[in-house]
């Protein structure tokens, strides 16, 4: 049972950190729209996108500590 929820973690950590890998905000998407260019103006697609990546983000360290706390549990379990 162990060797399971073990498996499970790492799966988890796995897949957290390629989720973090691709969508770990990067600096040329600004969460809150404003363009490059000017700050006065606010692009609608950016913050969609910016949304998007916080989202997915997110869910990839919800999966780490998953991962992490399951394979912390199965060191625990006989």
């Amino acid at each position: 049972m162990a060797t399971i929820i073990n498996s499970c973690g790492l799966v988890a950590n796995i897949i957290g950190s390629l989720l973090l890998l691709k969508f770990g905000l990067p600096p040329k998407i600004d969460p809150e729209g404003h363009t490059h260019i000017t700050t006065s103006q606010v692009d609608e697609s950016e913050i969609a996108i910016g949304r998007i990546y916080k989202r997915w983000s997110r869910l990839a360290i919800i999966l780490l500590i998953i991962g992490f706390g399951l394979q912390l549990i199965s060191n625990f379990v006989k």
